[in-house]
C-alpha cells in the first residue's frame, strides 16, 4: 500500500527514528517515514450519544401516542424502544466523558502525592475525574464543586445501567405516565437522556473553550477538539429541544425521577 489515510478523528504525529507501524497480519513494516495516528474517541461517543438521543425522541413520541390507545402490546413496545435508545444515549455520554478525561490525563502528570491520595482514599470515579480536570484546567473550588455534582449524576445513571442490583423490582411511578412502571422505564427515558447529553456536551465545551489549560499539550488537544464540538452543539436533536423548551444551561444535572 502506498499511503495511510488519516480521517478527521485522528491526530497525526511523526514517529521517532527507527519506529514503524505494522499495517497487516503479516506484520510487514510500513515505509520508514510512516506517521503515527491517534484516534480521539471522545467526539465519536458524543456523536453516538446524539444519534441515540434522536432515536429516543422518536420513541418518546411513539410512546405518547401508544398510551392514548388501549393496545397493551403497543404500550409495552413503545416503553422498551424509548428505554433502549435512552440507555444507549446515557451510556455514550458517560463514555465520552471518560474518553475526554483519559486524553487529558495523558498530557498532564498529577503530583505523585495527589495520585497516592486518590488511590488510598478510593474515591468515586466521578470525583477522580474531577480531580484530573481540576489540575488540567486550573479550576476554582466552585467550578470543581459544580463539576463533581454534574459528573456524579451522570455516572449514577451509568452505574445503574451497568448494575441495577440496588434497585427494587417493585413498580414505581413513571413521572410522565402518571402510572406505575418498572423503574428502568422511569429512569431511562428520553427526558433524562436529553438532559444528560446536553450537560455532557456543555461540560466538555466549557472546559475546551475556557483557555485555562496551563499545559501546552492540553491546550493543543482542546484546540483540535473545539471545532468538532462546536458542530455537535448545533445538532438537530438539541435544536428540537431548544424549540420545545427554550434554552437551558443547567448548573446541576436534574436527571432524577
Amino acid at each position: 500500500m502506498n499511503g495511510v489515510s488519516t480521517y478527521r478523528e485522528m491526530a497525526t504525529e511523526m514517529p521517532a527514528v527507527g519506529l514503524a507501524i505494522s499495517l497487516d497480519e503479516s506484520e510487514r513494516e510500513a515505509a520508514d517515514s510512516t506517521a503515527h495516528v491517534r484516534f480521539d474517541v471522545c467526539p465519536t461517543w458524543l456523536e453516538l450519544a446524539l444519534r441515540h438521543l434522536s432515536d429516543a425522541q422518536v420513541a418518546q413520541v411513539a410512546r405518547v401516542t401508544a398510551w392514548k390507545g388501549a393496545d397493551e402490546n403497543s404500550k409495552a413496545g413503545a416503553l422498551e424502544w424509548e428505554f433502549e435508545a435512552s440507555i444507549q444515549s446515557i451510556m455514550a455520554s458517560s463514555i465520552a466523558l471518560d474518553a475526554f478525561c483519559a486524553a487529558v490525563q495523558t498530557k498532564v502528570q498529577p503530583p505523585q502525592s495527589t495520585v497516592s491520595q486518590l488511590r488510598e482514599k478510593r474515591i468515586p470515579h466521578h470525583a477522580e475525574l474531577s480531580e484530573i480536570l481540576r489540575i488540567a484546567f486550573a479550576l476554582t473550588t466552585k467550578e470543581v464543586t459544580n463539576l463533581r455534582l454534574n459528573l456524579g449524576e451522570i455516572f449514577r445513571f451509568r452505574d445503574l445501567a451497568i448494575d441495577s442490583s440496588s434497585k427494587s423490582g417493585a413498580p414505581i411511578l413513571h413521572p410522565e405516565l402518571g402510572a406505575g412502571s418498572e423503574w428502568r422505564f422511569a429512569y431511562f427515558r428520553c427526558e433524562n437522556a436529553r438532559l444528560i447529553v446536553k450537560v455532557t456536551l456543555q461540560l466538555i465545551w466549557e472546559l475546551v473553550a475556557s483557555d485555562k489549560p496551563k499545559d501546552a499539550h492540553v491546550q493543543k488537544y482542546v484546540d483540535a477538539l473545539r471545532s468538532r464540538l462546536d458542530r455537535l452543539r448545533n445538532s438537530n436533536a438539541l435544536k428540537a429541544d431548544a424549540a420545545e423548551n427554550g434554552p437551558r444551561t443547567p448548573q446541576v444535572t436534574q436527571a432524577r425521577v
